[in-house]
């Protein structure tokens, strides 16, 4: 996957029920949403394979928390935190209308 804006299909941002899980340029992503902001990550944490729509963003939305053990991932670049050597997906999303387009940050895996 490139690291160009490209629009994100299938999604309706009026009225999904964030986090959403989808496809992404045949990546598994979960979208997240908080107010106006926009955050996705692979869909699986690398840990044990939990599915990241069961985490939280936390400290501010710079970090996501998995949901089964806490392990925790910067946004920014996808580095594990309290979880050395596992790293994640990370992927910079915006709205643009009633669309959303998003980019890939980094390549966790």
């Amino acid at each position: 996957m490139t690291n160009e804006w490209r629009q994100i299909e299938g999604i309706n941002i009026e009225e999904a029920n964030f986090p959403v899980r989808m496809e992404f340029g045949g990546e598994k992503i979960v979208i997240f949403r908080e107010g106006n902001d926009y955050w996705a990550v692979q869909r699986y944490c690398p840990h044990q394979h939990t599915d990241f729509s069961r985490g939280a963003i936390v400290s501010n939305g710079t970090m996501i928390r998995c949901g089964l053990h806490a392990y925790t991932f910067k946004l920014s670049d996808g580095t594990g935190v309290n979880c050395p050597g596992y790293k994640i997906n990370v992927y910079e999303v915006q709205q643009e209308g009633a669309q959303l387009l998003g980019r890939s940050i980094n390549t966790g895996n």
